[in-house]
């Protein structure tokens, strides 16, 4: 890190009065103008990602303020030639449970630590790097830079496969989607309305927009999949047995997005194989359940028994979970262009 960011504050654009709020709106702010896709340099964004790890956390940001306080030198250890600061924020882009810290070296790469035996939910500590753009960003294909650099993909049809209610539902979702994990993770991107079996061609041999099953939503961060739906509870709490939820006195079947999951990750990774690229990705399904007071920690689901599925969320949890089986991938920091190009011709209804 450079020598203006030991104050992180000062990283943030911020005074050390700064509530919460203005912390996390000055944190954005920096994240966008320091994000190597907007003309900043990859030190640049480590410094503002690293301030937000401390800063953002109420526990965090209360023992640097101690610091702060702290006679220059009193208490203080001198870090190796090769480490930087290590920052342990628990709860940092939503992955609180892990237990991880992160230590940036002065190379600028950035390993995790984990008391969690639980690998699959650990982040992997490069969600976070400059991003690597495969193939790299002086060629023009197989996605246009625009496309390249966008983060969300894809509209919904006002009628047909989702209606009305359906549409406002998804819309929302995509709204809080790029709201909780896209803000997060700069690497990760937002396909919504996403056909699960591959296009087809018109009588001219020309590619028409595929038809058939889809998906609501599929964030793709390196090379993991995650399959994304959402449900309305009518209800402030629902218990899952593994396989349906139940809720109101209502047993409510679930889609299969396990399944959906597996056919789409078949049909990318034909298309895949067809562009030169072999690839194998990693899936992951998550669904978020709304409740009628639209709380982001409601409705309270309550677990009594093992199931294959991972189970239904509300929203806070959701997105948590979904940040983690995001980052967890060592390739979170990787755009693989065949892949975007690939997930674009899935679209049922493309937006450029």
């Amino acid at each position: 890190m450079s020598s203006h960011s030991e104050d992180l504050y000062s990283v943030l654009g911020i005074g050390p009065d700064a509530d919460a709020q203005a912390v996390r709106a000055a944190y954005r702010k920096q994240a966008r103008r320091a994000h190597p896709d907007a003309g900043g340099t990859a030190e640049e964004f480590h410094e503002v990602q690293s301030a937000w790890e401390v800063l953002g956390d109420e526990a965090a940001r209360a023992a640097y303020d101690r610091k702060l306080r702290q006679p220059q030198g009193a208490g203080a250890e001198e870090d190796s030639e090769n480490d930087g600061p290590t920052y342990g924020r628990p709860g940092f882009g939503g992955f609180g449970g892990s237990g991880a810290a992160f230590r940036t070296t002065a190379s600028g790469s950035t390993s995790a630590r984990s008391g969690s035996a639980d690998s699959a939910r650990t982040p992997s500590g490069t969600a976070h790097l400059a991003p690597i753009y495969i193939p790299d960003l002086s060629r023009p294909e197989p996605l246009s830079l625009p496309l390249t650099s966008q983060r969300t993909h894809g509209r919904f049809a006002s009628k047909g496969l989702f209606g009305g209610g359906r549409t406002r539902r998804a819309e929302r979702m995509a709204a809080l989607l790029e709201k909780h994990v896209l803000a997060e993770l700069p690497t990760a991107r937002l396909f919504n309305a996403v056909a699960l079996e591959p296009a087809g061609k018109d009588r001219r041999g020309a590619s028409r927009p595929p038809r058939g099953p889809a998906v609501d939503h599929v964030l793709v961060c390196g090379d993991t999949l995650v399959v994304v739906s959402s449900l309305e509870v009518p209800a402030a709490a629902a218990s899952w047995d593994g396989r349906r939820l139940h809720a109101a006195g209502r047993s409510l079947t679930l889609p299969d997005l396990t399944g959906d999951s597996r056919l789409l990750r078949a049909t990318l990774e034909a298309a895949m194989r067809d562009a030169g690229r072999e690839t194998s990705l990693n899936l992951g399904q998550q669904l978020v359940l709304h409740s009628p007071d639209g709380g982001m920690q409601s409705p309270v689901v309550e677990s009594r028994g093992a199931g294959i599925a991972r189970a239904p969320l509300a929203p806070a949890r959701a997105f948590r979970s979904i940040r983690e089986q995001l980052a967890a991938s060592a390739q979170a920091n990787v755009i693989d262009r065949h892949l975007l190009a690939a997930l674009r011709r899935q679209l049922q209804h493309p937006l450029e």
